[in-house]
């Protein structure tokens, strides 16, 4: 009988072990999030207010084009002001602008072709990334140059 007793005993007490050791663990995973802070320059011709707004969106990958969903935007109607991103996970975001010159942007698709744009560029020429949760804002000034084919 006792070691009948004594073999219940290991049994409950070995399945009690994984729930306390759960129960003491720490999570696994860490939130990344941070927030991603742009000061947006429009030096082309026209004005930028309410009704011809900057558009900045945050995109995951380097390769914007076709295709290519951001993962989150903005619109200022002051130029120079800044965009802030909140909770913007990830290790590195790109960032694009374009200027609203024929007032008819709505932010549910593209710019329209011939639309002013301009994409944050690293020191080689190609789309430069951003950190989210850095602390200082990053400048992203453009003129009317360039412009969606």
């Amino acid at each position: 009988m006792k070691k009948v007793l004594a073999s219940v005993v290991v049994i409950l007490l070995a399945g009690l072990a994984p729930a306390a050791a759960v129960l003491n663990a720490e999570p696994s995973v860490t939130n990344t999030a941070g927030t991603v802070k742009v000061t947006v320059t429009f030096k082309g011709k026209g004005k930028v207010d309410t009704s011809h707004k900057l558009w900045v969106w945050l995109f995951d990958t380097p390769n914007i084009g076709p295709g290519a969903m951001p993962i989150d935007q903005i619109s200022l109607d002051t130029n120079g002001a800044d965009a802030t991103f909140e909770n913007v996970a990830g290790d590195k975001v790109y960032i694009v602008a374009a200027f609203d010159e024929q007032g008819s942007m709505m932010g549910d698709g593209p710019p329209p072709t011939g639309t002013p744009v301009g994409i944050l560029l690293g020191t080689d020429g190609a789309p430069g990334s951003v950190t989210p949760g850095a602390k200082a804002p990053v400048a992203l000034t453009f003129d009317d140059s360039f412009r969606m084919p």
